[in-house]
């Protein structure tokens, strides 16, 4: 991860990222593939999903939906969202980040638990 975040939250444990989304906020953050030295992701597509305990899936984002934007070489996907799609984490549970180059190959680049946290200030 790098840059800022808005609306998330994330912290290293084991293997597993831990998501924290708050709830009924703005969401913005940057994933740099390759961290230091970015991979030329010109062409993939990516796809990442939240979903419960229960494999219901609560929110995704994707270049395809447009809530993932990629760039090029210097290795950044850049994901948005807006106060809606946070309030659509409603439970405790699992997220995974999936890159698909250009040939087929398909890449779990991330993934770990995801916790919402409610809004105080609605």
């Amino acid at each position: 991860m790098s840059g800022t975040t808005s609306g998330v939250e994330f912290t290293q444990s084991g293997e597993d990222i831990h998501m924290r989304i708050f709830r009924g906020k703005t969401i913005g953050f940057e994933v740099i593939w390759g961290g230091s030295v970015p991979i030329d992701i010109t062409g993939y597509q990516a796809s990442m999903q939240i979903r419960d305990l229960k494999n219901s899936l609560l929110l995704e984002f994707s270049t395809a939906n447009g809530r993932i934007v990629a760039d090029g070489t210097d290795g950044k996907f850049t994901f948005s969202g807006n106060p809606s799609d946070s309030r659509a984490v409603t439970a405790v549970g699992k997220w995974e980040l999936e890159l698909t180059a250009p040939n087929g190959d398909v890449y779990r680049a991330l993934s770990g638990i995801v916790t919402p946290v409610e809004e105080i200030v609605t």
